[in-house]
């Protein structure tokens, strides 16, 4: 989640740990050609901003994804879903530093409108997330532990056919086995409401590196928070359009 303290240059040694993890994360991206280069704390920062109100504010088919489910509403799955999530549930942006259980559980229980590209990918930069992610969508697909039971009968009351969703990961061909080979959606290809640079990890990061600077340097906090606060509503003018 953001803090003021995000707005703070990081020190040599620690934008140096920042830098090494950050390549190390996105190996799989940069060793494709998928990226190209590793943005900067200040691309990500502004990148996420501007993305944040995609993400949270509800789109027009939010509803219908989770009519029929018993714990369907907002104001019923998001209480059910942060108490098996814990706080990280609430975090937003980029992603990159949220836990891969976090990610996991996210897919269990949020019903996304076609392939969750995005959450893959990020599940992508963690070693061995795309085998985590399968074997916990099967204990729960298949009740065999205490925790699949568990995971079962709760994503069961907020997802409408859980079983059928937990499918489009798990069957052969399915969402898990295209990220493992890479093979994703066009970027334009997902819903209307979310624009195309904010559907995947990759495109995200090619649009911060594209548009924004590599640092704020030269310029005065005013124009600085101008900036952010101009980022960050700017889904809301565009709704007031």
């Amino acid at each position: 989640m953001l803090t003021p303290f995000s707005l703070i240059p990081p020190t040599r040694a620690a934008k140096t740990r920042v830098d090494k993890d950050l390549a190390t994360r996105l190996a799989p991206f940069l060793e494709r050609g998928l990226i190209t280069s590793l943005p900067t704390t200040w691309q990500l920062l502004c990148g996420q901003l501007e993305m944040a109100p995609y993400v949270v504010l509800p789109d027009a088919g939010d509803k219908s994804r989770y009519d029929g489910a018993a714990c369907g509403h907002p104001m019923l799955r998001t209480p059910l879903i942060l108490s098996q999530i814990g706080w990280e549930h609430l975090r937003i942006g980029h992603g990159l530093d949220t836990s891969l259980e976090t990610l996991v559980l996210h897919l269990a229980y949020v019903f996304h409108e076609g392939m969750p590209i995005f959450d893959l990918q990020l599940i992508q930069t963690h070693p061995g997330g795309l085998e985590r992610l399968r074997t916990t969508l099967a204990a729960i697909d298949a009740s065999s532990d205490p925790f699949g039971a568990h995971h079962h009968r709760l994503s069961s009351l907020v997802i409408p056919d859980a079983a059928a969703y937990r499918r489009c990961f798990l069957a052969p061909g399915g969402w898990i086995d295209r990220a493992a080979a890479f093979d994703y959606p066009a970027p334009e290809s997902a819903a209307a409401f979310l624009r195309s640079e904010f559907t995947q990890l990759v495109t995200f990061i090619d649009y911060c590196q594209t548009t924004f600077p590599p640092s704020p340097r030269g310029k005065s906090p005013w124009t600085i928070a101008r900036t952010l606060a101009d980022l960050g509503s700017r889904r809301l003018r565009e709704k007031g359009r």
